[in-house]
């Protein structure tokens, strides 16, 4: 009997060992129950903050700190020179503002070195405009390396959250730096002056919104056009690569005295900018050889593809106005065509036709809604006139028909400026690849010395104009101009109609939010 009494105290004793072992050991998730609990953790909200209020960004990594300030000109890497990466921290705005998570770990969510959030884990601070903080660690790839865990600063849950969200913290530090060292806004420019290899010197002046001079080596009006094409080589020059640190010679660079150097002024206050050009490197961008760049002033070099030279060192007659009129066919108020046929055919259509523009609608001097496009056609061809071929920067008008015209279009805009178009002689035609010859003009604007030669598409649509302008004058157009005008009234109609539901969808929105607790 006391064997068997012994026997049953140990299995009693076992049972509560083994009952006191699954008590205390932690619950292990099915598949499908760790499933299921992930699914409810997915999507957590991480970050919220507007893109524009972040003002500094903080990443603390075993190799040391970069911090990511925004000035008032420019975000800088703070303890440096260097600007830093627009393109960075767009990056970090975009990526984390409303951040949202993937999934909440639930193994081991204590051990947060397993998942790379250890001691040495990236450590990232975010400061809003207004003093907010956010901060959290970056940890490692999960298994499928297309997320990465992450943990809020000061908390114990671990996320996983997507790998572009995360994964350029770890990047070098020239990652950070921005690589366009040289960009501005051309609106802003004023002038351009480039001194180039073989003692070339090109330079240019701003004289309006739109409109260039070339100053030397010759002088003529610029095409904006082309002016945006040299400013824009220098604005959007990327750094290939950064030389190390802040040499102390330029001499091994080419840099003393530079091969070029473009210096590009502004309105406004802001600094010149100069671009000075080295030698080669030696190294290549793909097909793209590499040559030493550096800012006058500034303490860096860079290696940029050697190949920006090229346009500053074209024919500068390319740079030359084609379009000069100098006037925009969207603002213009008012036309006048004074014509006189050179081909007998078109007697009839001599003498000066007028139109305006008002309320939208092209319409003859005796305010009848004109039908069709053809004014439209007209603004078109004279504001947006171009040059086939630069003849003279001056001439006598006898010399080229200016003094006794084929046709004399005037324009103004609704800011009150003015052009005159004349159109003189005949120029030699051009041929085309069949031979066939299409007639061409000289001509000019009445306030600039400059000839040209035109192609006739503006004298074509001159003729448009002035063979339905008899038409209207005799009366033929009268049903045209009918429907004209009622079509006209019935805009007019939709968008006063328009406007009135604008108002009331107003006026409903203010009376909802004035009803609202």
């Amino acid at each position: 009997m006391k064997p068997f009494r012994g026997t049953l105290i140990a299995l009693v004793a076992l049972l509560v060992l083994i009952g006191g072992y699954l008590a205390l050991k932690p619950t292990e998730l099915t598949p499908k129950e760790r499933k299921e609990a992930l699914k409810q953790t997915e999507g957590v909200a991480l970050f919220v903050f507007e893109k524009a209020d972040l003002v500094r960004i903080d990443v603390t990594r075993p190799d040391g700190t970069i911090s990511l300030v925004e000035r008032p000109d420019s975000w800088w890497i703070e303890g440096t020179e260097m600007r830093a990466s627009r393109q960075m921290v767009n990056r970090v705005k975009h990526q984390l503002h409303d951040l949202v998570s993937r999934a909440t770990v639930v193994d081991d969510a204590d051990e947060g070195a397993l998942y790379g959030l250890g001691p040495n884990a990236i450590h990232v601070k975010l400061t809003m405009r207004a003093g907010e903080i956010h901060e959290f660690e970056a940890g490692d790839p999960n298994p499928s390396g297309v997320s990465f865990y992450i943990r809020k600063t000061g908390e114990d849950q671990i996320f996983t959250v997507k790998k572009s969200a995360v994964d350029y913290y770890s990047l070098e530090l020239n990652e950070f730096r921005e690589r366009r060292f040289a960009s501005f806004d051309t609106k802003d420019v004023d002038g351009i002056t480039a001194d180039l290899p073989g003692g070339k010197r090109l330079k240019l002046q701003r004289t309006g919104e739109r409109y260039w001079d070339l100053l030397e080596p010759v002088t003529f009006a610029a095409a904006d056009m082309e002016v945006r094409g040299l400013l824009g080589r220098v604005s959007a020059m990327k750094s290939i690569k950064f030389v190390d640190g802040e040499p102390t010679s330029l001499d091994s660079f080419g840099l003393t005295p530079p091969r070029a150097s473009i210096t590009i002024t502004f309105t406004g206050g802001r600094e010149p900018l100069t671009l000075e050009l080295g030698k080669p490197s030696g190294e290549k961008d793909g097909e793209y050889p590499l040559a030493y760049a550096r800012l006058a002033g500034e303490p860096f070099v860079y290696q940029v593809r050697d190949v920006f030279l090229d346009d500053y060192l074209r024919d500068p007659a390319e740079f030359r106005l084609r379009q000069f009129a100098r006037m925009d066919q969207n603002t213009l108020v008012s036309l006048t065509s004074e014509f006189a046929p050179p081909d007998p055919d078109d007697a009839e259509l001599a003498g000066t036709v007028a139109v305006r523009h008002a309320a939208d609608e092209w319409q003859w001097d005796d305010g009848v809604i004109v039908p069709g496009s053809t004014p439209r056609r007209v603004a078109g061809r004279a504001a947006d006139i171009q040059s086939d071929e630069f003849v003279a920067s001056a001439g006598a008008d006898a010399d080229y028909g200016f003094d006794h015209p084929v046709a004399k279009v005037s324009m103004v805009d609704d800011e009150g400026r003015s052009a005159v178009i004349v159109l003189g002689k005949p120029a030699t035609p051009k041929v085309d690849e069949e031979g066939h010859e299409h007639a061409r003009w000289y001509a000019r604007h009445l306030s600039y010395p400059e000839v040209y030669i035109v192609d006739d598409g503006l004298l074509d649509v001159l003729k448009d104009l002035h063979r339905e302008h008899g038409r209207h004058a005799r009366g033929e157009l009268a049903e045209e101009e009918r429907q004209a005008r009622i079509d006209q009234e019935a805009k007019v109609e939709r968008e006063k109609e328009r406007q009135e539901r604008i108002e009331k969808r107003k006026a409903e929105k203010a009376k909802d939010k004035g009803a609202a607790p």
